[in-house]
This record gives C-alpha cells, sequence and structure tokens, in this order.
C-alpha cells in the first residue's frame, strides 16, 4: 500500500507556523521562557489570491532564537490550486524545531486526505522534514485507512521518498468489501436477501 505526499501535506500545512506553546517540560533546555504566547490564533498562507493552508491553535508559544515552537489543541486545513481540501486534521499538542524541521504530534491525532483517501489516527506521530519520514513511537498504536482497507499496529514509519509506510509490531487489519455492504444495506431497505 501506498501513500504519496501525505508527509509533505503536514509540512505544507505546519510551514504556515511559526510560533508555539510550552507544557510541562516537553522541551528539556534550561530557562526556557517563551518569547512569543498566542491565545486562539488563525494562520493563514495565502498563494495567488487564495488561502492554500490555515492552521487554529488554541495557544502558540515560540521560544527566542531556538527556532522551538508548541502548540495546543491545533487544527489545519491544506487546499489544493483549484481550492478544494486536499487535507485537515487535528492533534492535542505539537511541538517543532523549526530550525531542524521536524515536528511532533501527540493526543488524539487525527488526519485526512480525502483526495487520496487516506485517514491516519494515533496518539503520536513525528514528521523530518529533511530526511521526509514520518514515524510513530515504537510502543504506541496508529491506525491508517485506505480503500476500505483498515490496519493498526505499532512502530508506524512512512517514507515520502519511496512512497510506502509500514509497522514494526502488534499489526492487525480489516478488509471491508464495498460492494458487499452496498448488499447488505440494500438487503435489509427490501427485506429480502438479493442473490
Amino acid at each position: 500500500m501506498k501513500i504519496r505526499a501525505l508527509p509533505a501535506i503536514l509540512l505544507l500545512a505546519l510551514g504556515a507556523l511559526s510560533c508555539s506553546v510550552n507544557y510541562d517540560n516537553v522541551y528539556e533546555t534550561e530557562g526556557t521562557v517563551p518569547e512569543l504566547m498566542l491565545d486562539d490564533a488563525v494562520f493563514k498562507r495565502v498563494k495567488d489570491s487564495k488561502v492554500s493552508s490555515e492552521i487554529q491553535s488554541k495557544r502558540l508559544e515560540e521560544f527566542k532564537d531556538s527556532g522551538k515552537v508548541l502548540a495546543q489543541d491545533i487544527q489545519f486545513t491544506t487546499k489544493n490550486d483549484d481550492g478544494k481540501v486536499n487535507a485537515f486534521g487535528k492533534a492535542g499538542l505539537m511541538k517543532a524545531d523549526t530550525k531542524g524541521e521536524i515536528y511532533e504530534f501527540y493526543e488524539g491525532i487525527h488526519i485526512e486526505a480525502p483526495e487520496r483517501g487516506i485517514k491516519i489516527d494515533g496518539e503520536s506521530l513525528k514528521w523530518n522534514g529533511k530526511t521526509e519520514q514520518l514515524v510513530g513511537e515504537k510502543d504506541k498504536s496508529l491506525s491508517i485507512q485506505k480503500d476500505g482497507i483498515t490496519l493498526r499496529g505499532q512502530g508506524f514509519s512512512a517514507s515520502a521518498v519511496s512512497e510506502s509506510f509500514n509497522f514494526s509490531s502488534n499489526v492487525s487489519g480489516d478488509y471491508v468489501d464495498k460492494e458487499g455492504e452496498e448488499e447488505k444495506s440494500e438487503e435489509k431497505e427490501d427485506g429480502e436477501a438479493k442473490k
């Protein structure tokens, strides 16, 4: 199963951010004090007079000269050149190192790319913009849905370079036959079994 440009979509959405928030020593640097704090922030990236991405956050904090950013309760949307939404998602917390191009997401992650039919739900994800890798923690569960297939597992990793993903352990999955589902719906409506 292949995924195309999902990590790039995430990076595009996050590229609009230059601010963040600190929670319980998420950053382990001495004397870290936010230079900028924003509540109920909304950032929009505009391209050719059209909004190409939008990020909302309950609270953002940016840390002076470090490139470190924290964001609480974020939601994002990205759009293609025609103005159609090509990805949207949310997370309870985002931690970013904009200089190192590392973006980490925690707490109730949900990402959808409707044009590609992909949905991702998980507890934690990390995007490395330099290596174009998207990874989950080894002991944290994540699920990905595409084309009627749902896979769950731990140790998720995806590469934008090879356009593939895998799980390292505890993998399980389901396949839903769309035609079979439609037949079941029709049977219930008619009250008769179809052959």
